[in-house]
């Protein structure tokens, strides 16, 4: 009985395969696309200088390296003599906002804004406020153009490729050449740095949000437009609702992005952290920057839990 079942089990196998469509037959065109696919892969690799060798030879270098940074230099953090508190002023009314003297006001007004963001705390709290402040300054503007750059959206063909263009523009510029180019303008400091991350991230949200409503679900659209819905009612109950959780998400994956580039705009002056940490690697003082990137480390992964769970919650 039980060779009679395996062969017929046998024999469905031989009409299954009978029955397949025969296998896809390779073209002489696949070949050559093959052949120039791993072409243009050796010479990507050629040009970006790929050689092994070297990265074994110098893997000692990298632990040397990282020796000199352990164990990490916490002082600047831990260390009260490294926020220069002022002596003309107390403790308390320093960080409160208490009743002081004009004189006690110019004091606590210049430490806020020169003495502490150049220490490791203050530089930590400076490239969140940066990164705060450009990622919402950025959704305000990349709010309104996301609808003007999709073609289901825009008023008309010559805004929507205006607006397409100006965005594909703006978001080829790198933040670092917008932050020299702020620096140059309003100086060095967070300002500079800020600006460069509003450019870039509302450009990058507009895209974003663009695709995203170009990928909605039309009937909704088409049943509200044949209630007599004006445009404005139209964006707000039947495209916003669909693309609302899409833009959530964009615009905390850019927070999470923000603080990461805002560390890197320091290096050029444009405030944050980035600049102590740059500071640290030139002056050879190895275990503080190790401390520096920790620092570093723990804030990008608080905030990506903390967005994590924001996201969760409205989401």
């Amino acid at each position: 009985m039980a060779k009679q079942s395996d062969a017929n089990v046998d024999k469905m196998d031989r009409d299954i395969f009978r029955k397949a469509p025969p296998a896809p037959r390779k073209s002489v065109s696949f070949f050559l696309l093959l052949a120039v696919f791993f072409l243009v892969l050796w010479w990507s690799f050629q040009g970006a200088k790929i050689r092994p060798g070297e990265l074994v030879q110098g893997i000692p270098q990298i632990f040397v390296t990282l020796g000199r940074m352990l164990p990490p230099d916490f002082s600047k953090v831990t260390d009260a003599k490294s926020y220069f508190f002022p002596e003309n002023i107390s403790f308390t009314a320093l960080l409160l906002p208490l009743p002081v003297s004009d004189e006690q006001a110019r004091i606590k007004q210049r430490w806020w804004d020169n003495t502490f963001p150049q220490t490791i705390f203050g530089a930590t709290i400076e490239t969140v406020q940066m990164a705060l402040a450009g990622t919402f300054s950025a959704l305000l503007v990349a709010f309104p153009l996301g609808f003007l750059a999709a073609r289901n959206t825009a008023p008309h063909p010559a805004v929507y490729h205006a607006v397409r263009i100006v965005l594909n523009f703006l978001r080829t510029i790198p933040d670092l050449a917008l932050g020299l180019l702020f620096v140059a303008a309003v100086g060095l400091g967070a300002f500079a740095g800020t600006l460069a991350l509003f450019i870039h991230t509302a450009t990058v949200l507009g895209k974003l949000l663009s695709e995203s409503v170009e990928n909605i679900d039309e009937g909704v659209v088409e049943a509200l437009r044949a209630t007599g819905a004006s445009y404005t009612q139209i964006l707000a109950f039947a495209v916003l609702p669909q693309v609302l959780p899409d833009l959530i998400s964009f615009t905390l994956y850019r927070l999470e992005t923000n603080i990461r580039a805002a560390s890197v705009l320091g290096l050029i002056g444009a405030g944050g952290i980035g600049y102590l940490m740059n500071t640290s690697f030139r002056t050879f003082q190895y275990r503080e920057a190790a401390a520096i990137v920790l620092v570093l480390i723990v804030l990008v992964m608080v905030v990506d839990y903390a967005s994590y769970r924001l996201r969760r919650l409205v989401v």
